[in-house]
């Protein structure tokens, strides 16, 4: 246990998505982009983030509940895993991912409609 750390843990899934590991880590980087230029474009306005945030909520809270019955089909299992409280955790966090993946794109989409929509 000693030897996990950061890097290995960055080894240990950059083996497991192999040859998704670098377009997921692009596209990481260009939704957090959007988020942190979108609150910088509404500030540099004077705009309220609020509109912004909240449709970008609830298109992230839609998107992991989504994401949360439809990831055991994706293995073949079906709701019977949801027995387990281990088992739900693991697979609402995963379904989170899909969520916060939903919310950053929402965010940024909104948000520069506002700023156009005020130019």
């Amino acid at each position: 246990m000693s030897d996990f750390n950061p890097v290995s843990l960055f080894h240990i899934i950059w083996q497991v998505l192999s040859g998704w590991f670098w377009p997921l880590v692009v596209i990481t980087l260009v939704l957090l982009y959007g988020v942190f230029s979108g609150f910088k474009g509404l500030r540099r306005r004077g705009l309220r983030a609020g509109p912004p945030l909240f449709w970008a909520l609830v298109a992230g809270l839609l998107a992991t509940v989504i994401a949360t019955w439809l990831l055991p089909y994706s293995t073949h299992a079906d709701l019977s895993i949801f027995r387990s409280l281990i088992d739900f955790l693991a697979v609402v966090l995963l379904a989170l991912v899909c969520g916060l993946g939903v919310f950053a794109l929402v965010f940024s989409i909104v948000a520069r409609k506002r700023i156009r929509r005020i130019n």
